[in-house]
């Protein structure tokens, strides 16, 4: 597509990848015919990953997403029809941060109407004199609306990531969980995008949103809860053994 970028070279080594296999955010090369993860060849100019696997960055694995993916992370994709790649860091730590104060805090599961009413997808794109062009990587960006920012902790996310979209390799789709790649990009924001939750859902929210009140009240930030998340080495968007509000002594 003319105007368009072309795909950000790879910058990925297999020693960065185990790096993130020794702190626990990435699984270990186990299967030699279907291995978990691959770092791509010299000759990807843009990916081309083998049938039953995505593009993931090492980023999103930083921000607490890891295969088996999560409920939350897998109907954002789903809902918002959009594939991994296609999300940014910001995007990824919002979505994590979200599912630790759903379940570290006010003690539910990650709540999708809750989510729906708090945040919204718009798309991210590159202008050239005057001309909207999309992003191959990163055209969806997950925000929390301004007019609800009151209703959740104190939120804000970098400003700048340089140099994340470098930063990409294959990950196996265990079960088909994820949308599979077909190198998709968002050159539009469909109206749901901005759809909050259901009208006759809203009230059902009254509780969530004073338990939200409460942890405003005390000052609890974004980064608060992801330095929590990143001290107990939490995931909070993989599929949990256990929910973070079930999690004791007795269960590692």
């Amino acid at each position: 597509m003319a105007g368009v970028e072309a795909w950000p070279p790879c910058n990925v080594t297999k020693s960065a990848l185990e790096a993130r296999v020794k702190a626990e955010v990435l699984r270990p090369l186990k299967d030699v015919e279907f291995p978990e993860w691959i770092v791509p060849s010299a000759n990807d100019r843009e990916p081309n990953p083998p049938p039953s696997y995505v593009v993931c960055f090492l980023s999103f694995l930083d921000r607490g997403f890891r295969i088996l993916a999560g409920r939350l992370i897998r109907a954002i994709l789903h809902y918002y029809e959009v594939e991994l790649h296609n999300l940014n860091p910001n995007s990824v730590m919002q979505a994590a941060v979200f599912t630790t104060v759903c379940e570290g805090f006010l003690g539910v599961p990650a709540h999708w109407n809750l989510w729906l009413h708090l945040f919204k997808a718009e798309m991210s794109a590159r202008y050239v004199g005057g001309e909207k062009f999309p992003l191959r990587v990163g055209g969806c960006t997950l925000q929390l609306r301004q007019q609800r920012a009151e209703q959740y902790i104190w939120s804000s996310m970098p400003s700048s990531n340089w140099g994340w979209q470098n930063g990409w390799f294959y990950l196996r789709n265990d079960g088909g969980l994820l949308p599979p790649y077909s190198g998709k990009m968002v050159t539009e924001a469909p109206q749901k995008w901005a759809w909050g939750a259901p009208s006759e859902e809203q009230k059902k929210l009254a509780p969530l949103l004073a338990g939200l009140q409460k942890l405003r009240d005390a000052r609890v930030t974004a980064a608060m809860v992801a330095i929590a998340f990143h001290k107990r080495s939490l995931l909070p968007l993989a599929q949990p053994r256990v929910f973070m509000f079930e999690l004791t002594r007795d269960v590692p």
